[in-house]
């Protein structure tokens, strides 16, 4: 597949976050790439978003709006169907994508079979070094299938099937379609040449809660795809143990948590119940989200 005879519809979904869309946007039209559509999914914004789009001229972009928040899945779903290219490309609303990226996606699809291509992510910047609560999203070296950074051929969501929304409230559709993808019969590649830089974010004592569901998936994907849910190396030690470096932290919670609150305050960060909800809250809640769903889908996984 040689990468000039290919236009690609590239994706995006957003949800009241105008400010980082707007810059989103701003990259996506500079990108270095002749034969591009931009669609943009409103997924039930409730801020300024729709004035924003609905104010947008240019031939590249299409806009859809829905009328309410059905979840990144199904918004994503809305844009695969009005896409009209065979390459689909991915990223998030707060996200900027190098000029470059859509060449560097491209340049993974070899051959008729490989279903997806991954990309690299950095937060900010290559080789930035941040701290909590910075919501350090990134994907050194294209490791796993992350939505903010992703290209999958339209003939894979024709023959499988689309993003599965059930997985939204773990935030891991991502996960889900690529080990999918490859279950029935598709290779992937990564491109470390397809970058992706994801801005400047804090964690919120919401968001951090929420995030902390994020790891209960892996016995549900077990279940569902024995023979593949390893696919691309995610925290499980041995098929049992999920993020088992969580024991350590809290066995050791009495020493941890000073050291860490010191580091914290260092950095001149003063929001201390933000502090108390990632150490030790958000731990707890991970483990017993992840016992839950392992309990209630009969999977052997701690």
């Amino acid at each position: 597949m040689e990468a000039d005879n290919h236009s690609i519809s590239v994706v995006v979904s957003t949800f009241n976050r105008v400010a980082y869309l707007k810059k989103c946007i701003a990259a996506l039209l500079k990108l270095n790439f002749e034969n591009f559509e931009i669609i943009i999914v409103n997924d039930g914004s409730t801020d300024s978003t729709k004035e924003y789009l609905d104010g947008l001229y240019n031939i590249k972009i299409r806009v859809v709006h829905h009328e309410k928040n059905f979840g990144l899945g199904q918004a994503r779903n809305s844009g695969i169907k009005l896409s009209k290219y065979e390459i689909i490309a991915f990223t998030d609303d707060d996200c900027v994508v190098d000029k470059d990226w859509l060449k560097g996606l491209l340049k993974g699809f070899k051959n008729e079979n490989t279903g997806l291509v991954i990309g690299q992510t950095f937060y900010i910047k290559e080789n930035y070094r941040g701290y909590f609560p910075e919501r350090l999203v990134q994907n050194i070296n294209a490791k796993w299938p992350m939505g903010c950074n992703i290209a999958y051929q339209k003939k894979v969501f024709n023959q499988i099937g689309y993003f599965n929304n059930v997985f939204f409230k773990y935030g891991n559709e991502d996960s889900e379609m690529a080990i999918r993808t490859i279950v029935n019969g598709f290779s992937f590649n990564r491109s470390l040449d397809a970058i992706v830089y994801h801005q400047p974010m804090d964690w919120t004592v919401r968001s951090l809660l929420k995030s902390a569901r994020n790891a209960s998936v892996w016995p549900i994907l077990k279940k569902k795809h024995p023979n593949h849910y390893l696919i691309f190396k995610p925290p499980i030690k041995y098929g049992i143990f999920i993020n088992i470096q969580d024991y350590l932290y809290i066995l050791t919670l009495p020493i941890f948590i000073p050291l860490l609150l010191i580091r914290y305050i260092f950095h001149k960060k003063y929001n201390l119940k933000l502090f108390f909800t990632k150490w030790p809250i958000y731990l707890f809640l991970r483990r017993y989200y992840i016992y839950k769903e392992a309990i209630e889908n009969r999977i052997l996984m701690i």
